[in-house]
């Protein structure tokens, strides 16, 4: 594996992402009441939850890169800071997105999440998501209980699955997440649903295409199928994906070149994760 990376699994503690669990912590570091708000048994008095529960609301945070573990104390990183700027109560669904992407793009980490949003399967069996996600990290030779996908798997499907009929919007037990509609359930099956092109920007599409590609001009059917690219994580389909596009053109952020059947990419601007929060919030702020 690369960089002596590995697999983690079961490090959530047998908890999703509850609502009001990130802006607590994140409100708490900010403010610097203490320098690390998870050390000992601190989280759990400070958030007031259950100290397994404080172990796995810091793993999502780190998973989520809204918070970097450091001796002695706990940071925000530039994506905890920016939210701690614009949304700290992360009311968003800009910064939902953003989380959605950086859980997902975390193949490590968050191997879950990564394969089954990489995967590019459209609809799956519950039942065959197991394979799916075993045969993903197969491919580097790592060994896993399988008792610990199936438990996985589960906290991955309450994060973005809620049951309607009992849905009560003052629960806490809802995982924000679920809010974007990026899965449904449909019988024995799991589906994945296009994002409502209003409520996903293009600055995060732009974003998510910055990471991958660094900057460098990149070919557009190459990318329909790149990892950790828009269309994976996001359930673009290729349509969607070129309205996206087309708008970071009109905003100029890239330039698409279509002439000799060149179908390249160049990005115009190098935005950083705070200029694209700035340019989605400022309108907001005024």
């Amino acid at each position: 594996m690369k960089n002596g990376a590995t697999y983690k699994f079961k490090k959530n503690e047998s908890f999703y992402i509850r609502d009001g669990w990130f802006e607590k912590a994140l409100n708490e570091i900010a403010d610097k009441n203490v320098p690390n708000v998870f050390s000992k048994n601190l989280g759990s008095k400070i958030l007031g939850i259950g100290s397994n529960m404080a172990k796995g609301l810091k793993y999502w945070l780190q998973v989520a890169n809204i918070i970097e573990p450091l001796i002695n104390k706990t940071e925000l990183t530039e994506f905890g800071k920016c939210i701690r700027d614009h949304d700290r109560y992360f009311e968003s669904d800009f910064t939902w997105y953003l989380v959605h992407m950086f859980l997902c793009s975390n193949k490590y980490e968050c191997p879950v999440f990564y394969a089954v949003f990489n995967s590019g399967i459209k609809k799956i069996k519950k039942a065959e998501l197991a394979n799916l996600v075993m045969s993903d990290i197969s491919d580097d030779s790592f060994e896993v209980k399988p008792s610990y996908v199936e438990d996985d798997l589960s906290i991955f499907l309450k994060s973005y699955l809620r049951d309607d009929e009992v849905y009560n919007p003052e629960d806490n037990y809802v995982c924000p997440l679920s809010s974007l509609k990026l899965l449904k359930k449909n019988g024995e099956f799991i589906e994945k649903q296009r994002p409502i092109l209003t409520k996903l920007s293009y600055l995060i599409v732009y974003y998510s295409l910055s990471v991958v590609y660094k900057f460098n001009s990149f070919n557009i059917e190459d990318s329909f199928g790149v990892i950790n690219g828009p269309i994976h994580l996001f359930n673009l389909d290729k349509n969607g994906y070129l309205q996206y596009l087309e708008e970071m053109q009109r905003n100029g952020l890239i330039t698409i070149n279509k002439t000799a059947g060149l179908n390249a990419v160049y990005f115009e601007k190098k935005l950083t994760l705070r200029n694209i929060f700035e340019a989605n919030f400022r309108g907001l702020e005024k």
